[in-house]
């Protein structure tokens, strides 16, 4: 059994090409063949300095100079000059009330980079002139797995693929993937993916004809809305194009094969009434086509497999067998008829890598790869010319997901805290590593190099028999920004590394990668010897970031000129991992929360815990939140909650973009499990003091946001245009961080289309009132988290008037520590929303059972409600705490008017104002428990005549 805190100590540093042996004969790049190459200067720049300069060739041809990492100061002036400059690096910039950094500001400078694409022949030498000095670059010295230096450092060049373009611009183009040409060759390399136009998808395929790329073809017949692409290939040399789509209310896997020049009849591949999702095929040695994939059952996910034989599918198989969900399979093939399937499963309250393999008819025991209490995920799998099956994972830490906040530490870690490469190889039923440490490499190899945050691996091949793993690599825009606290602006970059004998070579760039973290994309063998990649670049630069347009990008990668030798492996470090459970009693919590029922007149309704509050990378401050799949896992698996908004900003300047509105509400449905799981269509609408940030909440996909006005954004307009645009599309919102600067001074309220208020949220402090628990005071600045506007306090809102129900909610970075507890009768969106606009909803940091009514006229009314009575009323309130209860408050208009204290954890008692004069008052509940966990109910208004 391998265990993924077995690391290596051993590292053997790759040496620079231009130190290590030299190019093998035969190999130098053939006269005909376009080489790619980057050049990065001002290495060692440590402040700002032109690079202005101009190239010449002697003995061949430019044909393209391309801009490596864009940024508006920067042009190409032909196939021969260019203006760039090394420039300052921008700081994190750090508030009040903010911790200081004892190193201060970072210094650190960007480096810019040209991509020369040239047709060489075996003299074509490049002469470059800078300001700084000029060098010459021969293509033919420039290799996959080496870099050159020159003028003392400054200046990096290194071989890079030739990237061509594959996507039309009229598409916004994702999810590429890409399949081999068979193990004989000749039978043609094709890229697939997915585009989006007006409100659908189609996909796209292309075949690669030996010197150049076919025109694209329509692989759909009609647009649709389709999640994922891959791409197989059966006995007959077919290549079959696989899908997953929503039809009629649920994803399935669709497929279908060119036949010469022919699509065959699209084929349902699955069936089952929830989704199935994250597919992955390969071809075993008799022909037959696998498809993998994870389905959902009865609200949980499992891996599944079955096999084309050219003239029918076989049954489908379970192939995981927990309980608990078990996520994105990847699949690979021996020699010899074996196959194998791995995955990532929750079934011990973490993620852990299993694998099967499937010989002679049956599937064997499962094996487990890296099943300690880390966070072990993300798996890829790629068969040896040996047969050994090699596997790499992310890893993360302990308690992923778990207790984090501001100001709340509980030694959990984070979604995106940090993430490393795991490696490992199955051969002659045992375990072994690789001698070098891919990590140590790349931290080495890679300058700005950001440790830890290497994402996504994927394993290939070649065709000389060496193991490459690529991976993700993010650079952030202000590089001392803390971990803590939410990241503005960043990039992922593809880099791949082959393994050499004992040591990881220098890495292969993937030019013109730049985009989110959670990428799709593809990398196959043609059968002749070549790696082929396609990826998506949503073309952000390096200066604000932001989102510009994603294409699809291929390429033939550059081979290795070394000798091939036999991976150095060796038996992994064996490690113990001790940890105890952040919440040893949430299983049981959790248990009692679902199983509560309110019975109320001839209604019952349910607790059901969610966020309407959660940001990912698709936000420009989320890039410490991780990916928007990744949110779904932590929904789903950590906080097990039962609804889901993520909200993204609508700033109404660069991120207000009709692809990323289409493929955030598109995940809402991916992930929708009727009667377990309801993710709402959510985004947010972000202004400044005083209108504030708002979330907006709607039953129905494909409502469009709603731009921001100058006028508001200069606080000029108030919510009026808001409100009316929530009436006609039947959405809620939800003001959120009212008392910060991100918050309002209650100018405005339409209890129809405003009523809740985030009262607690994970990632800030409460906003009750100045001075309450968890919430932050004038005297402690770092309390301040956004800044202190007292007049966004709730008790302003209450005392207006205002008839605001109460949520908590985590925002950023914050997990399993703010719930909206919502009080419904129907657990659907349009359920959930109903009981939202009833307030029918507390708040809660833990698991907090908070049952508050209030009986009068022979009736009995839920929290959120307004009553009018003429006779007396009582109180009733029920607690079923996690823990021993500190303190239970009844807090009338700003006055405490009775409180209970020092109670076991079930608590329940009744209470009667005897001091009630005409007019209206609220009444509301506050739980603290002796843990410091808390509860907040909505008020219940009453209106005495």
């Amino acid at each position: 059994m391998f265990r993924t805190g077995l690391t290596t100590s051993i590292f053997l540093a790759a040496v620079c090409l231009t130190l290590g042996p030299g190019p093998v004969p035969g190999q130098t790049p053939a006269a005909t063949e376009t080489v790619s190459f980057r050049v990065r200067f001002g290495m060692t720049d440590t402040e700002p300095r032109s690079w202005d300069g101009r190239l010449d060739v002697t003995h061949g041809e430019v044909l393209r100079l391309r801009n490596w990492n864009p940024h508006p100061s920067e042009r190409i002036i032909g196939k021969t000059g260019w203006s760039m400059s090394t420039r300052k690096g921008v700081n994190y910039p750090r508030r009040v009330y903010q911790w200081e950094d004892p190193r201060g500001a970072v210094e650190f400078v960007y480096h810019p980079g040209l991509i020369v694409d040239v047709k060489p022949t075996q003299s074509t030498r490049l002469h470059i002139t800078t300001p700084a000095g000029g060098f010459e670059v021969w293509p033919r010295e420039l290799y996959a797995g080496g870099s050159l230096s020159f003028l003392d450092g400054a200046v990096v060049v290194d071989r890079v693929p030739v990237a061509e373009a594959l996507s039309a611009p009229e598409h916004e183009s994702d999810f590429a993937t890409v399949l081999g040409g068979g193990a004989k060759g000749g039978e043609g390399v094709w890229a697939a993916w997915v585009g989006y136009r007006d409100k659908a998808n189609v996909i796209f395929a292309r075949r690669f004809n030996g010197t150049g790329w076919d025109e694209a073809l329509e692989v759909t017949d009609k647009p649709g809305d389709i999640f994922l692409v891959k791409m197989g290939r059966d006995s007959s040399g077919h290549p079959w194009v696989v899908w997953s789509e929503q039809v009629d209310g649920n994803f399935d896997l669709y497929g279908r094969y060119r036949d010469g020049t022919h699509w065959s009849t699209v084929e349902r591949l699955t069936s089952a009434p929830e989704p199935d999702i994250q597919h992955a095929l390969t071809t075993d040695s008799s022909g037959n086509l696998w498809l993998t994939w994870q389905g959902f059952r009865d609200g949980k996910a499992d891996v599944f497999a079955r096999y084309y034989d050219v003239s029918s599918w076989s049954p489908e198989q379970k192939v995981s067998i927990s309980p608990a969900n078990d996520w994105k399979p990847a699949i690979t093939a021996d020699g010899s008829g074996r196959v194998y399937v791995a995955w990532d499963t929750y079934d011990k309250g973490n993620y852990d890598v299993l694998m099967r393999r499937w010989e002679q008819g049956s599937w064997s025991d499962i094996i487990p790869v890296a099943d300690t209490p880390k966070f072990e995920a993300h798996v890829t799998l790629a068969c040896d010319a040996d047969g050994r099956v090699w596997v790499a994972w992310n890893e993360s830490g302990f308690q992923w997901g778990k207790d984090s906040g501001f100001m709340i530490y509980k030694e959990a870690t984070r979604l995106y805290q940090w993430r490393s490469l795991g490696v490992a190889v199955w051969g002659n039923g045992r375990w072994q590593v690789p001698a070098g440490d891919v990590n140590r490499a790349m931290a080495k190899h890679l300058p700005e190099y950001t440790p830890e945050f290497n994402d996504l691996p994927v394993l290939q091949r070649d065709g000389d028999g060496r193991m490459w793993l690529f991976f993700r690599h993010r650079k952030i825009r202000a590089r001392d920004t803390p971990d803590f606290t939410p990241a503005h602006r960043a990039s992922w970059q593809l880099y791949g590394t082959a393994y050499v004998g004992d040591r990881w070579a220098e890495p292969l760039h993937l030019p013109f990668s730049r985009s989110r973290q959670d990428v799709r994309w593809g990398l196959a063998a043609d059968g002749d010897g070549a790696l082929f990649a396609a990826w998506s670049t949503d073309n952000r630069n390096s200066d604000d970031y932001y989102f510009r347009h994603s294409d699809v990008y291929a390429a033939k990668l550059p081979g290795l000129t070394s000798r091939p030798k036999p991976p150095k492996l060796k038996e992994p470090e064996r490690r113990v991992f001790t940890t105890f459970p952040v919440h040893p009693n949430e299983a049981e919590d959790l248990k009692r929360i679902r199983s509560y029922t309110i019975n109320s007149g001839s209604k019952t309704y349910r607790i059901y815990r969610g966020d309407t509050h959660r940001h990912t990378e698709f936000s420009d401050d989320g890039y410490n939140d991780g990916s928007l799949f990744e949110t779904y896992r932590y929904a789903l698996d950590a906080a097990e909650l039962d609804f889901l908004g993520v909200s993204e900003h609508n700033y109404g300047s660069g991120q207000d973009n009709e692809f990323i509105n289409w493929l955030v509400p598109q995940a809402s449905d991916v992930f929708h499990l009727p009667g377990s799981f309801v993710p709402i269509y959510t985004y947010e609408r972000s202004l400044s003091y005083p209108n504030g940030h708002r979330n907006v909440l709607v039953a129905k996909r494909g409502v469009p946001t709603l731009a921001i006005s100058d006028a508001e954004r200069r606080g000029e307009k108030g919510a009026a245009r808001l409100y009316e645009y929530l009436k006609r599309y039947n959405a809620i919102a939800i003001a959120h961080t009212s008392a910060t600067g991100m918050g309002t001074d209650w100018r405005d309220n339409d209890p129809d289309v405003e009523p809740l208020v985030e009262i607690y949220q994970g990632d800030r402090v409460s906003a009750e009132y100045e001075g309450a628990p968890r919430a932050a005071t004038s005297e402690k600045p770092l309390l301040h988290q956004g800044g202190l506007e007292r007049a966004g306090y709730v008790w302003n809102a209450w005392t207006k008037g205002y008839k605001l129900g109460v949520q908590a909610s985590s925002d950023h970075i914050s997990t399993h520590i703010s719930y909206a507890c919502t009080i419904a009768e129907d657990f659907t969106r349009e359920g959930l929303l109903d009981a939202m606009r009833k307030r029918h909803s507390y708040a809660a940091t833990d698991n907090i059972i908070l049952d508050y009514r209030l009986e009068a006229n022979g009736k009995e009314y839920l929290q959120g409600d307004i009553v009018e009575v003429d006779e007396p009323f009582k109180l009733s309130v029920k607690v079923i705490g996690t823990a021993r209860i500190e303190q239970i408050d009844i807090i009338k208009n700003q006055t405490f008017l009775h409180n209970r204290q020092n109670l076991d954890r079930d608590v329940a008692f009744t209470f009667i104002d005897n001091d009630v004069t005409p007019g209206e008052s609220y009444y509301y509940v506050r739980v603290q428990q002796k843990n410091l966990e808390m509860a907040w109910s909505s008020p219940i208004w009453v209106r005495t005549k």
